[in-house]
């Protein structure tokens, strides 16, 4: 946990002073070199399946499950897009590693007023141009138990209101590697599924509940509780296993 949080520090400070000779894209670069390397001397290997439902250039509201902090650098080293991650304030207020973290673009919402957190979203569909994506987990906190938190609204509103496809990702093997409060990493295996992207043109905010049930189903079809990441292979890293 101490070389998980140096190396945090670290990457926070080359990716403030670099933010300002280099575009975003090359930040989102830098944060996937430094998720991979933070994973592998942690002696943590991931797999990615599915790639091939993603779409070249196409934007996303990309809705993983959440089962810890490892999952964070999975999805980073692992997603064949570029994507801004929505964060809780607390996470982006942070000395250094927050400060670090809006350089690259992630937008920072206050749980504690779900309007206003939804306006913000909205202000920053701007940075979804170019193919950029943005990563949203839907049950907004970890989970406890290995399953599925209740799915709050607004995700799916901002996919409504944007027209983008909904991304559903599912992730096995972070619950195990680092639980809920525990500080003690262990090494072991993450694998990272793409579900069917959903559709949201011409939906309405009426629709909002479908969506977001749709989406959940989509996650859980790939979602194992007794995924053991400690008896997969912990070989070398690799891409797209099984589209």
């Amino acid at each position: 946990m101490v070389f998980l949080f140096a190396g945090t520090v670290i990457l926070a400070v080359i990716v403030i002073l670099a933010s300002y000779f280099t575009s975003g894209a090359g930040l989102h670069r830098l944060t996937a070199k430094w998720a991979r390397f933070i994973l592998k001397v942690l002696g943590i290997s991931y797999s990615l399946h599915g790639a091939a439902k993603i779409t070249p250039g196409t934007s996303y509201i990309v809705t993983p499950n959440h089962q810890s902090l490892m999952d964070f650098l999975a999805l980073a080293s692992a997603l064949p897009l570029r994507f801004r991650w929505v964060l809780k304030k607390e996470l982006t207020s942070l000395p250094l590693f927050g400060w670090g973290l809006l350089r690259i673009g992630a937008v920072s919402i206050d749980r504690s007023k779900g309007r206003n957190a939804v306006k913000i979203i909205l202000a920053a569909a701007e940075k979804l141009k170019d193919g950029w994506s943005l990563l949203i987990y839907p049950e907004g906190t970890t989970t406890r138990d290995g399953f599925l938190l209740p799915f709050k609204k607004g995700p799916f509103k901002l996919a409504i209101k944007t027209g983008l496809p909904v991304l559903p990702v599912t992730c096995n093997g972070p619950f195990k590697i680092l639980p809920r409060g525990s500080r003690l990493i262990k090494s072991g295996h993450i694998e990272v599924t793409i579900g069917d992207p959903i559709i949201t043109k011409e939906l309405t905010e009426n629709d909002i509940p479908e969506l977001l049930e749709k989406t959940r189903s989509e996650i859980a079809k790939y979602l194992d509780p007794d995924y053991n990441p400690f008896e997969k292979d912990s070989g070398p890293s690799h891409g797209d296993a099984a589209a």
